[in-house]
């Protein structure tokens, strides 16, 4: 079995691997992101402190921070297929009718949770249980979303149970993998609000774009690399649905 610090590098080198292949794909969120950004600034959140506290729970930045959630998983379809495939281009890149319904199905449960914690449980103990809930059950149902993508079915109570005995791995190699993009991505919004001159606010904010275009791909690849801890898939015990 792999080492935590080999999926580690694995995650980061091939995402960047995946994105010179299909680099439109990749750039996904990335144009998500700076839209994001636009918004941001059309609001004057970088202005200073201040501004950047009042714009916090804009509706406009809101909404653009929901689209942009789900720009973050759109890559996911591709990237499974390519990392599933061992670098497949054209296995990565074809439309299966059932890998795409069952991956809607997947892109569901993603924006619900995403609704969830933007616009309903924001605040109190219902947003700091909701965060910690969303924290262990998705890397429990890995499989089911990973499964999707390649046209299995595995449903969110069969992950759970092939999940289980890794858990904690589960849990926290996402969170550690993600960590030096994740802190990167903070550190130039939240500098982007204390420099001056809009150029150079500007700057940090396309940099940022690319950042978390390389986040989200780590995400994926950290989320591919836990569904696979039990085993391969296809080799296991969840069977394939009938189309």
């Amino acid at each position: 079995m792999s080492t935590f610090f080999s999926d580690f590098r694995a995650a980061h080198s091939k995402s960047l691997a995946f994105a010179a292949v299909l680099p439109v794909v990749a750039a996904i969120p990335l144009v998500a992101e700076f839209f994001q950004h636009v918004v941001e600034m059309n609001i004057g959140m970088y202005a200073g402190p201040d501004a950047a506290e009042a714009a916090a729970e804009n509706t406009d930045r809101l909404n653009a921070g929901f689209l942009k959630t789900l720009a973050l998983s759109l890559p996911a379809y591709f990237f499974i297929r390519w990392l599933n495939s061992g670098g497949d281009k054209a296995e990565a890149s074809r439309l299966d009718g059932k890998a795409v319904r069952l991956f809607t199905l997947v892109l569901a449960l993603q924006a619900l949770l995403t609704w969830l914690s933007l616009y309903v449980w924001t605040e109190g103990a219902m947003a700091i249980g909701f965060f910690v809930f969303s924290l262990i059950f998705m890397p429990l149902v890995a499989r089911f979303v990973v499964a999707a993508p390649l046209g299995m079915l595995v449903s969110p109570l069969q992950s759970i149970r092939a999940m289980l005995p890794h858990a904690l791995y589960a849990i926290i190699f996402p969170l550690v993998t993600v960590l030096p993009l994740m802190a990167l991505h903070y550190a130039l919004g939240i500098g982007a609000i204390f420099v001056p001159g809009e150029g150079l606010k500007w700057t940090m904010m396309v940099v940022d774009s690319f950042v978390t275009a390389w986040l989200a791909l780590v995400m994926i690849a950290a989320q591919y690399t836990i569904a696979l801890r039990p085993g391969p898939i296809a080799q296991s015990t969840e069977q394939r649905q009938p189309a």
